[in-house]
């Protein structure tokens, strides 16, 4: 008997907090919004085709990191609203955070002044995000508003 094997033209994203992002939802034109830079740019990262700034990858990585703890505390309030509910939406959540872990574990080997620097743009980026986002006018304090697609919960 013989099998025939398939080639495979799929690219695999050479960085977990791509898979990660990818999960939740996030296209290349979103990572290209937040990042400052073409689509063409952030495809040829995920490939693997041009090298990505370790500051950059620090970046989404608190992007995700977010994104997945904004996900997990909606997924926990849903639950125990609506403890009967199917969780088919939690198996994406828990797979970005697995890449999550992973990513967060491979940014290990990244200088200080990287990470730093990381930390920096995702601030600046959260903030701009939350101050210039005509939808969060009005919101109570304490209470999670929707502030775009890669928008983090302004409490």
């Amino acid at each position: 008997m013989t099998i025939i094997a398939e080639r495979t033209t799929e690219k695999r994203d050479v960085y977990p907090v791509f898979r990660g992002l990818t999960e939740l939802g996030v296209s290349n034109t979103d990572l290209a919004e937040a990042l400052e830079t073409s689509p063409l740019s952030v495809a040829a990262w995920r490939s693997g085709e041009a090298r990505m700034p370790a500051r950059l990858i620090a970046f989404l990585t608190l992007i995700l990191d977010s994104l997945v703890e904004r996900k997990g505390s909606e997924a926990a309030v849903t639950a125990s609203m609506f403890p009967e509910l199917p969780a088919a939406g939690q198996i994406r959540t828990v797979r970005a955070r697995d890449n999550l872990q992973q990513q967060q574990a491979f940014n290990c080997g990244f200088d200080r002044a990287h990470m730093e620097s990381g930390l920096r743009l995702f601030l600046n980026w959260r903030n701009r995000k939350v101050f210039t986002d005509t939808r969060f006018v009005g919101v109570e304090r304490g209470r999670t508003a929707d502030i775009g697609h890669l928008g983090v919960a302004a409490t």
